[in-house]
C-alpha cells in the first residue's frame, strides 16, 4: 500500500475568492501529490502566479509561485491508501499528461459553467477539480460518485475515504503543526 495526498487550497486571490463565493465552500483549488512532502503538487492553474490569465497543467510547489506571493494561502491536506498498482497507474497518468501539456488548456468555459450547475466535458480541457478526479478515476481509484468533468474542489472536502492529515496555512506545512479537525461527527 501507498499513500496520495489530496490538497484543497484557499489562497485569497480574485479568481478564488469568486470561486468560493460562488460555490459557497472554504476551499477554492484541488491539486493531487504522490508523496507526504507534497512535491509536487499536480494541478490544473495559473502558469505565472502573478496572472490568472495564462493557465494549464502545473506542478506547484508549497513556498514557490503563487503560494510564495500568497502566503496566507489555508490548506487542507487528506491522505489516501492505494495499492501498489493504482499509484503507478496514477503516476503514469499524471505524467502522460505533464509530457504532453501543450495539448493540454485550462478549461475557463467550465469552470463558468461549474458555476450555474451545467458542467460540461471537453477533451484535453480541465479546470483543476476535472484533472484530479479524472486522474484517479483513470487510475481505478473510485472515491467519487460522479463523473470527473462535475466534480468541484469541494466534493473532496470531508469525503469518505479520505483521512484528514492537516488543515492550515500551507506554508507551515511542512512543520506539521497540530491538525484544527473540524469534521462534524456522524449520526
Amino acid at each position: 500500500m501507498k499513500k496520495i495526498y489530496i490538497v484543497t487550497t484557499y489562497t485569497g486571490t480574485l479568481l478564488s475568492y469568486l470561486i468560493r463565493n460562488i460555490s459557497k465552500t472554504p476551499y477554492a483549488h484541488v491539486s493531487i501529490a504522490l508523496n507526504k512532502e507534497l512535491r509536487p503538487m499536480y494541478s490544473f492553474g495559473r502558469l505565472n502566479p502573478k496572472t490568472p490569465i495564462f493557465a494549464g497543467f502545473v506542478e506547484e510547489n508549497i513556498n514557490e509561485g503563487l503560494y510564495a506571493i500568497k502566503t496566507n494561502t489555508m490548506c487542507r491536506v487528506y491522505s489516501l491508501d492505494v495499492t501498489d498498482l493504482q499509484y503507478e497507474e496514477l503516476y503514469k497518468n499524471i505524467m502522460n499528461v505533464s509530457e504532453n501539456r501543450e495539448e493540454y488548456d485550462y478549461d475557463v468555459k467550465a469552470l463558468v459553467c461549474l458555476s450555474i450547475d451545467r458542467p460540461r466535458e471537453k477533451e484535453y480541457k480541465y479546470v483543476c477539480s476535472h484533472f484530479v478526479a479524472d486522474m484517479l478515476q483513470k487510475s481505478d481509484i473510485h472515491i467519487l460518485d460522479k463523473p470527473a468533468y462535475e466534480t468541484r474542489p469541494n466534493d473532496f472536502y470531508n469525503l469518505e475515504g479520505l483521512e484528514l492529515e492537516y488543515e492550515g496555512l500551507l506554508s507551515k506545512y511542512s512543520t506539521r503543526e497540530p491538525v484544527y479537525i473540524t469534521r462534524v461527527a456522524e449520526a
